[in-house]
């Protein structure tokens, strides 16, 4: 029995709980413990807080385990604080993530507490967590308190590199608080805040200015993911000059927001000016035809996008065609998303006759038959042609 399975197993005996089976014989090269609770083999029996201090306790401990993932569990404030204390003396994990879990305020401010000292944990998931104090209305006091926090964090830390808050109701407080302390932080190149509680056009407005005037000055952010944000298309225009400027941004992520087609010529205006973005995602917006035609203008000079998601799009017969034809100019691009749009015989026709561009990409999620001599698109996973 390995060092790691010899501990896990004793610190089990000694809260009177089974080890899990998976890791009785691990050895000594163990390096992530997988334990998402979103599987079969787990809906029964997710980790909880008494298996949470198991493992904190280990992981004390121990310094070969670099990854640990607990989402989708029943850990709630209790579990955290426990995986607060560990994080205050492991040195090893680079990566943990808690998304999913019942994880509050009180249990964040103690992993903040911690991460202020840790100086090796790189990567960070708390989506779909209340942890900004909102969800106690006998507490008008604590709101906010926890997502304004993050910046506080972010501001002794500068070891954190990656941060996904999706879904934690941050208000216009903690978006500005994170995006004052990110100005000139070194370290973090990714930020998830996805469905944030911005709940007037205001709030919304107020997030966009402090968000572009990070961009300003930021030289590490690479990716920003402000998915169903209720983003339209004057805030989106609002934060074009901050994007074009930053030179460091390589990843847009904007899928499940307002923008009409107007949007969409927002976003090929970004295209048309910075070819070194490789990723670009605004599905689920209704740019329609205009929008889509507008960013197909862009492609045949901007040979720099590799991945590019217009799904759902509301994009029509024409926009559909001039996005294929512009396609046969750039050969950046590997992966297409298409799939959820307005598709006629005529623009199958037209991804039929260029099918051999098609067949190049590395992913296109639209799957290309013919029928009785009749080109037909089905959902799927790689482009191609059947017959």
């Amino acid at each position: 029995m390995s060092k790691w399975s010899l501990a896990y197993a004793t610190a089990c005996s000694e809260k009177g709980i089974l080890p899990r089976m998976e890791y009785q014989e691990s050895d000594d090269d163990l390096q992530s413990l997988i334990l998402n609770g979103n599987c079969p083999e787990r809906f029964g029996c997710r980790v909880n807080d008494i298996e949470a201090e198991v493992l904190s306790n280990v992981l004390s401990k121990t310094s070969n385990i670099t990854e640990i993932d607990l989402s989708y569990n029943e850990v709630t404030d209790v579990g955290a604080e426990h995986i607060a204390n560990m994080l205050r003396t492991n040195t090893s994990l680079q990566h943990i993530s808690l998304a999913y879990c019942d994880i509050k305020y009180t249990g964040w401010r103690a992993m903040t507490d911690a991460l202020m000292h840790n100086r090796t944990l790189q990567s960070l998931v708390m989506a779909g967590n209340s942890i900004t104090g909102d969800d106690d209305p006998s507490k008008p006091e604590l709101r906010e308190i926890g997502g304004a926090s993050i910046g506080t964090l972010l501001r002794e830390n500068h070891t954190l590199s990656s941060l996904n808050f999706s879904s934690c109701g941050l208000g216009v407080c903690s978006i500005v608080g994170i995006a004052q302390a990110l100005i000139d932080h070194p370290s973090v190149t990714s930020l998830n805040i996805s469905s944030p509680n911005l709940s007037s056009y205001q709030e919304r407005t107020s997030a966009v200015q402090h968000l572009s005037e990070m961009l300003r000055k930021n030289n590490a952010l690479v990716e920003l993911n402000m998915t169903r944000m209720h983003l339209c298309d004057d805030q989106v225009a609002m934060m074009l000059p901050a994007l074009v400027y930053n030179d460091t941004l390589r990843s847009v992520l904007m899928p499940g927001n307002k923008l009409s087609q107007d949007g969409g010529v927002e976003v090929s205006k970004l295209l048309a000016r910075r070819h070194d973005i490789s990723v670009v995602d605004i599905s689920s917006n209704v740019i329609e035809s205009a929008g889509a035609a507008a960013i197909a203008s862009t492609l045949r000079a901007n040979q720099g996008i590799g991945c590019l998601n217009l799904s759902f799009c509301g994009i029509g017969e024409s926009g559909l065609i001039s996005l294929i034809e512009a396609l046969t100019s750039n050969h950046g691009i590997t992966t297409l998303l298409l799939w959820g749009n307005a598709w006629t015989p005529l623009a199958v026709k037209c991804l039929y006759d260029h099918r051999s561009r098609i067949e190049d990409l590395a992913y296109f999620d639209c799957d290309l038959h013919v029928v009785d001599g009749v080109p037909q698109i089905a959902l799927g996973e790689h482009g191609g042609i059947r017959s």
